[in-house]
């Protein structure tokens, strides 16, 4: 099979292949989206899941790499012509680590790690990567160093920078004045709801999906360079569409603490639109080498429904009389219900010392916001609250005062605070509400990553909710146990207690 690089450089183009090639190519190009069969649109047998990324002799350019492990599968050749317009084989790896050490030789606190460095250089050489960075690995840093070089070489105009909220873009900010320490002539131009986004002449522009999506394709003019924060956020229509209007862009790349690569349509919209994965930097590794703090989880399932109401959720399941998603539902409304569970999760707050994170989901029946009014009546700790009504000046400032002192809590919904939020000095991380989500989980998880003096563990209390009758699991209880699965990819000190409210 034979492509060729197109002179956009946004796909490749089949020129050459056999009837099987082409067949197996096409196959292999469909993609079902995760959680299909949930799915309205399945479910109502108006679509099958798939996405073909395929489509009249074209792929997109981003999935070159998976071209090429499909012929190793099937055992044909495939010759793909103009890759040298993707990757840069006459890279100066020397020159690079050069100009790392240079930069930060005189900065009193930064300086460059070598995995870091190693990151970077993959992302300069292949222009068009994923990266899946565990959270607390310096994703930011690593993100000005591909920055700095191209800069002070004088090979980039302007760069773009697609953050998932308004905070992550004031962290940016902040973060790479602090990472050029006055060195490059650095014109950061911030976009988000409210800014005053009027500086034409910046060479780094960063701003949320949200307010980028509606700008013209005028102001992308002249960007080579992008970046997604946060990459696997990617199949959004409104960052799809952000990188379609970024024409003249030749370098892209994506980085995420969960990316999630598998075979899944969700995975191959973000290799097609960003590349291929090129970095693989694991929680485990940070421990190890000392660069974040480790953690430990607490999982308690409380017991404390009647026989009587277990046995009708029961007999709701075995009967199938509702959907499984409607029966998660009412799950989910008596735990926000239930005033024991409330009153007993205010009294183990309470009981910290140090700083805590409480992150909760229902924001409809104000389950969060009777949490943090509890907490404020009942303890003698300093309590916020923020949901997305929350002002961002709110925000900032709880943010920055929860990085002062102890016996602070921050009662936060896991939309606002569970994503890319950097907040070192927390110690506990309480999960309230059931989410069997592998990337919001872990996403929260790496709120309390972050490394502080005299932080020496961060600890996850996990409640799960156990409704089980005669040895049936109810859907909550379920859905511990699979977060459980992904607590053990960061460690074995896990415990599990059971509570009779």
């Amino acid at each position: 099979m034979k492509l060729r690089v197109t002179e956009n450089c946004k796909y490749l183009r089949v020129y050459e292949a056999s009837e099987a090639e082409l067949d197996q190519l096409k196959y292999s190009m469909r993609k079902r989206i995760r959680g299909w069969y949930f799915n309205p649109l399945v479910k109502r047998k108006m679509w099958d899941g798939y996405i073909s990324f395929y489509k009249d002799g074209y792929v997109p350019i981003g999935l070159w790499n998976e071209i090429i492990k499909l012929g190793d599968t099937f055992n044909f050749e495939v010759d793909i012509q103009g890759l040298e317009k993707i990757i840069d084989i006459a890279f100066d790896e020397k020159d690079f680590r050069e100009w790392c050490e240079e930069h930060f030789a005189d900065h009193p606190r930064i300086k460059a790690r070598d995995y870091q460095v190693d990151a970077a250089i993959s992302i300069l050489k292949n222009r068009l990567t994923t990266s899946e960075i565990a959270t607390s690995s310096g994703k930011t840093l690593i993100t000005f160093l591909v920055y700095g070089y191209l800069k002070s070489r004088k090979k980039l105009n302007k760069i773009l920078v697609i953050v998932p909220n308004t905070v992550l873009v004031m962290q940016m900010n902040d973060d790479w004045l602090d990472y050029n320490n006055g060195k490059l002539d650095m014109k950061l131009r911030m976009v988000y709801g409210g800014s005053k986004d009027n500086d034409p002449s910046a060479d780094v522009i960063v701003g949320t999906f949200q307010s980028l999506t509606r700008k013209q394709i005028e102001y992308f003019r002249a960007i080579d360079v992008v970046y997604v924060d946060e990459s696997h956020q990617c199949k959004i229509t409104s960052i799809k569409n952000v990188l379609e209007k970024c024409k003249d862009s030749r370098i892209r790349f994506g980085m995420s603490g969960t990316m999630q690569a598998d075979e899944s349509a969700d995975y191959f919209t973000i290799t097609s639109l960003l590349g291929p994965m090129v970095n693989s930097i694991s929680p485990k590794f940070l421990f190890k080498e000392g660069f974040a703090t480790p953690i430990t989880v607490k999982i308690i399932k409380l017991d404390y429904l009647s026989t009587d109401l277990k046995e009708k959720l029961y007999s709701l399941r075995k009967g199938k009389q509702m959907e499984g998603s409607q029966l998660l539902t009412l799950e989910r409304n008596i735990v926000v219900q239930n005033k024991a569970r409330l009153n007993f999760i205010v009294n183990l707050i309470s009981k910290t010392t140090k700083n805590s994170l409480v992150l909760f989901s229902n924001i409809k029946d104000s389950y969060g916001k009777r949490i943090y009014e509890a907490l404020k009546d009942r303890s003698d700790k300093t309590c916020y609250y923020v949901d997305g009504s929350v002002g961002q000046e709110h925000r900032e400032y709880f943010k920055k005062d929860m990085e002062e002192g102890e016996n602070k809590v921050l009662v936060a919904s896991f939309t606002t605070f569970s994503t890319g939020i950097s907040i070192k000095n927390i110690h506990n991380i309480f999960f309230l509400e059931s989410y069997k989500s592998e990337i919001i989980v872990k996403q929260s998880i790496g709120r309390g990553m972050r490394l502080l003096d005299g932080k020496d563990t961060v600890n996850i209390i996990d409640i799960v909710d156990d409704f089980s009758y005669e040895g049936h699991d109810n859907y909550l209880l379920k859905h511990g146990r699979v977060r459980l699965e992904f607590y053990k990819q960061y460690t074995d000190k896990i415990r599990v207690h059971s509570m009779t409210l």
